[in-house]
């Protein structure tokens, strides 16, 4: 009996190929002997199981990641603006990250992208008349801005559409 590879290493992975190795290899005139026939068939079998096993952990690990919970909307302005007057989006679980975005039919540009832990976030450019304080609740995010209520976002009877996502454990 001799052992050869059956395919060229160039196309498997190392383990492959030295797995592939381990099996039985006959030349056309060896007795073939059952109980290296059966040897091959366990080793194969324990492969597969092995790699099937493989998939389903994968499997269960990437069905809690990489996916979130979207959640969007609008809300209608009131003209007011200030720390006594702040804007308040309230959700279902804790957000992770809140973009607001300028008016509907404002410059495409503007809007407030507020990730948790961050407590200031600017409107527009760099400006410091831009700037939104930001507060995060339990399950909420408001905000205000010193200066207008165009830079709050929040200008009477305007429309604002904002987007939240939401890690996919809650």
């Amino acid at each position: 009996m001799r052992s050869v590879p059956l395919f060229p290493p160039r196309f498997f992975c190392s383990w492959v190929t030295a797995w592939v190795k381990t099996l039985s290899r006959w030349a056309g005139t060896d007795r073939i002997l059952v109980e290296e026939f059966n040897d091959n068939w366990d080793k194969i079998d324990t492969a597969l199981k092995g790699n099937a096993d493989g998939v389903a952990a994968l499997q269960t690990a990437l069905a809690s990641c990489g996916n979130c919970k979207i959640v969007y909307g609008t809300y209608t302005g009131n003209g007011k603006y200030g720390k006594d007057n702040p804007n308040q989006l309230t959700f279902d679980g804790n957000p992770l990250f809140v973009i607001i975005k300028g008016s509907i039919g404002s410059a495409p540009t503007l809007g407030i992208q507020a990730m948790r832990g961050w407590y200031t976030a600017y409107t527009g450019s760099a400006d410091s008349s831009t700037v939104c304080h930001l507060t995060w609740g339990e399950h909420s995010l408001s905000w205000y801005n010193s200066q207008s209520s165009s830079d709050q976002f929040n200008t009477s009877d305007s429309v604002y559409p904002y987007i939240a996502l939401f890690a996919t454990q809650e």
